[in-house]
């Protein structure tokens, strides 16, 4: 829950920042150890969202649908066709967070309605019966978790000073592994159960970005400060080109 707009931020939190702000304002002087500690777990779970079907789950329901021989055929076209939306996704969603006037900030709306929406794809896998549903479920999936993925980074450049950024850096960039780690494990522990199996990592890894949400003192930007954009930017929109690069994660 979010603390009342006099009391003092909850132990860990960062102070909040104004209510609304310029598309250029800049993050705090510093942020504390429970805020970085937080935005770690989170950034977890949101590998944990996709790492954990792309690296096993998936590749089992392939499998189970259409057998040992087809399987590599029908998951490199699944697996293929979710990397070219995504490629497509990641950027779209980092501007639009970042002309995002919402009320509920620039960041958050983006992590929550990318976690529902890719919880969704994820349970439309778990229960297809044919591959052309894992297809359509895996797109979502892509579309719905880099739009939580892309608001994530953004938070880099939004809350964290240019003093911390390689700290906090270096620690995120262990989220992937430990996310292949505990999605494998949750798998295993799961793998009787198509259902549980993906399901399992998704509400997991979901709950870890939900929660830093829910704690998150994001930024807020005025209607009359959303800075310009035109096809021609977007096409030249690179994931390099982008201040929250101070970041790296895997994909799919």
């Amino acid at each position: 829950m979010r603390p009342p707009l006099n009391s003092p931020p909850p132990a860990g939190a960062m102070p909040p920042p104004p209510a609304t702000s310029p598309a250029g304002a800049g993050p705090p002087a510093r942020v504390t150890n429970g805020f970085i500690a937080l935005y770690a777990v989170s950034y977890t779970g949101g590998s944990l969202l996709f790492l954990a079907p792309l690296l096993v789950s998936l590749a089992l329901k392939v499998d189970a649908l259409v057998g040992l021989d087809a399987a590599p055929r029908d998951l490199a076209l699944i697996t293929s066709t979710g990397s070219l939306l995504s490629i497509v996704a990641n950027p779209v969603f980092g501007r639009l967070s970042d002309r995002t006037t919402s009320r509920l900030g620039m960041r958050r709306p983006w992590m929550v309605l990318g976690v529902v929406v890719g919880t969704a794809g994820t349970l439309l896998i778990a229960t297809a019966s044919d591959i052309r549903t894992v297809l359509i479920g895996w797109c979502v999936c892509q579309v719905a978790f880099n739009a939580t993925l892309a608001a994530q980074a953004a938070v880099l450049p939004d809350q964290v000073p240019v003093r911390q950024r390689g700290a906090v850096s270096g620690l995120l960039g262990l989220s992937v592994p430990v996310a292949s780690v505990v999605g494998t494990y949750l798998v295993q522990a799961f793998h009787r159960s198509d259902l549980l199996m993906f399901s399992a990592p998704c509400l997991l890894g979901g709950a870890a970005v939900v929660l830093f949400a829910s704690r998150l003192q994001d930024r807020r930007l005025r209607p009359q400060d959303k800075p310009p954009w035109s096809l021609r930017e977007l096409v030249g929109t690179s994931w390099w080109h982008h201040d929250v690069t101070a970041t790296s994660r895997g994909r799919s």
